[in-house]
This record gives structure tokens, C-alpha cells and sequence, in this order.
């Protein structure tokens, strides 16, 4: 989800503390708490593959918001007069709160528990721009009401919006598991949120034969199929999935990848393709790892959002 969407929402989160004005440090500390965790953002100074690699991990933690909490909050705090660093971190960390469950629900991941697990959770839900969200937050500003019953509709009506999706998706999922007559058991259905559009959702099918990448929408089930990929049987791609780039690589994707393999006099070319988005007739990331004619590794390119960019990534020793 964008800072900006982040930052609205901590706007609404704020309007829940029953503050009549909204220039104040809880409202501030709200705003910049939701959108703090994006400050792993400074790794861009070192490249695509360095704030790929970190994103939505560190900064995102639970620990990571509680210190991201107390030096906005303890900046508020010597700013604004007549507000206890208690309330005003409270808020602060809810913001920030707000920031990892909304990425969590989706397709990207947070791991919230760095440094003692880097598991990474996601539910596949949301949009990565979502306008409900930020119309509600918005709505919020305006709602007059008391307290408690704008907290009771908040609630309320973010439940059942995070209900409907997981609904719309698992339709989706149904179908698409009766359409192709697929095995629970043996097959592989991803249903992720569509990157901008409401109404549909992404898909990747995998069975041992062949992978199928479309979008349905969920209301009419209009399925468009965008690319049909035969899988491959080489004994180069387990290794290539060893490599630092190939390891980096599936677990950025969550494993949601295609192989091609390409044979040429003195080289073997392996591309990973992350099948999870596709935009303007391509997908958007992919990684390339070569080896030698004596099955060697010696070369592996990151290519993030789009295949004409090339990051080189050296093994570690």
C-alpha cells in the first residue's frame, strides 16, 4: 500500500481519539506513525535489489514500531503543550500498527516478528492502492458523531470489508477450481488482489504440466488469459534456485515463478519470472542466472519492474 493511503488512514485512526481539531500531536503523531515503517525506503540509496531485499521487513516489525513510536512521540511531545507522551505514543503506535496490517493483507507480505522469525504473513486481500479504505478514513473527518459510535462503525465496517474480499477472492478460487477441474491435492491455485482494479482479481494456476496466468472478475467470472507457460524439466533449476539471487528471489515471489531455460554453445541462460504482476504486456520482475558448459554458476541479474533494468548480485562468500 502507498504512504499516501497509509497516512489517510492514520488520519481516520486519529479522529477516533475524540480530539476536536486535527492539529495536534495525536492527529500528527497518527499520520506519521502510519506512514514511518515506509522509512526502509532510504535503501534505495543502494540500489533496487538492497530495498527489494529489505522492504516490508525490518522497519516493519512490531519492535520496529514501537521505537518508530517513541521518537515521533518524543518529538510531539516537547513540540505541543498539554498532551502526556503516554497518549500521544499510543496513538503514534496505532498508526504504525495500522501500516503492517494493511500491508499484510496484501501481496507483498510484512514480517512482523523480525528478528525472531523472518516468516512472512500475507493474505492476498487487498489492492495495493485501496480507495474504500480511503474513503472511509476520510469519511471519518466528517462523521459527527460521538466517540464511541464512530469507533463502532469504523470497526464495523472495516470487518466486514476485509469479509467481503476474502469472500470475493475464495469465489474466485471456486471457480477457477471447477473451470479447469483442478486437484487440491496435486494442483496450485493463486488468487491475488488485481493492482488497480476493484472488481478483478489475479490469477496463477500451476499443475505439473503447465502454469496459466489470467485475471477474473468476480462478480461475471470473465476470465482473460494472458499467458500459458509449459513448464520445464531441467537439472540446472534446482541449483539455480540455490543460488543468493534464486533463494532471494522465491521468497520474494513466494514462490510464484515460472523457468525458462535457454541452452546456447557455452552457456546455460535460467529466467525466473515473478507471475504475480503484469503490466503494459509483460511481467514485472524477473531474475536471470547463467552457468557455464560445465554446469557452473557464473552470472546472476535481477531485472525489478521491468526486464531492460539490470542489477548484478554477487554469491556471498
Amino acid at each position: 500500500m502507498d504512504p499516501v493511503t497509509h497516512g489517510i488512514i492514520g488520519l481516520g485512526i486519529a479522529t477516533l481519539s475524540g480530539e476536536p481539531s486535527t492539529i495536534n500531536p495525536i492527529t500528527i503523531g497518527s499520520i506519521l506513525g502510519a506512514m514511518s515503517p515506509d522509512i526502509d525506503i532510504v535503501m534505495k540509496y543502494w540500489g533496487d535489489y538492497k530495498y527489494l531485499k529489505h522492504h516490508r521487513g525490518p522497519t516493519h516489525s512490531i519492535i520496529a514500531l514501537v521505537l518508530l513510536s517513541l521518537v515521533i512521540s518524543a518529538g510531539l511531545f516537547f513540540l505541543f503543550d498539554g498532551y502526556t507522551f503516554t497518549k500521544i505514543f499510543i496513538w503514534t503506535f496505532l498508526g504504525g500498527l495500522s501500516h503492517t496490517f494493511f500491508d499484510g493483507l496484501n501481496s507483498y507480505g510484512v514480517r512482523p516478528f523480525m528478528p525472531f522469525t523472518k516468516r512472512k504473513y500475507l493474505a492476498n486481500l487487498l489492492m495495493l492502492y485501496d480507495p474504500i479504505l480511503t474513503v472511509l478514513s476520510i469519511s471519518l473527518v466528517f462523521l459527527d458523531i460521538d466517540r464511541m459510535s464512530k469507533i463502532i462503525i469504523a470497526l464495523t465496517t472495516v470487518s466486514i470489508y476485509i469479509l467481503f474480499r476474502a469472500k470475493a477472492r475464495d469465489k474466485a478460487y471456486r471457480f477457477l477450481l471447477r473451470k479447469y477441474k483442478l486437484n487440491i491435492l496435486t494442483d496450485k491455485v493463486y488468487v491475488l488482489p488485481d493492482l488497480m482494479n476493484f472488481l478483478k482479481w489475479d490469477f496463477v494456476i500451476e499443475t505439473s504440466t503447465y502454469k496459466l496466468v489470467g485475471k477474473i472478475n468476480f462478480i461475471t467470472n470473465k476470465l482473460q488469459i494472458i499467458k500459458t507457460l509449459q513448464n520445464t524439466d531441467h537439472g540446472l533449476i534446482e541449483q539455480a534456485h540455490s543460488t543468493e539471487l534464486g533463494l532471494y528471489f522465491k521468497e520474494f515471489t513466494s514462490s510464484i515463478i515460472h523457468t525458462e531455460v535457454t541452452e546456447e554453445d557455452d552457456k546455460v541462460v535460467l529466467k525466473l519470472i515473478d507471475l504475480r504482476y503484469y503490466i503494459k504486456s509483460d511481467f514485472m520482475h524477473h531474475a536471470t542466472i547463467e552457468f557455464n558448459s560445465d554446469r557452473e554458476h557464473t552470472r546472476s541479474v535481477f531485472h525489478p519492474y521491468k526486464y531492460e533494468k539490470q542489477i548484478l548480485v554477487e554469491e556471498s562468500i
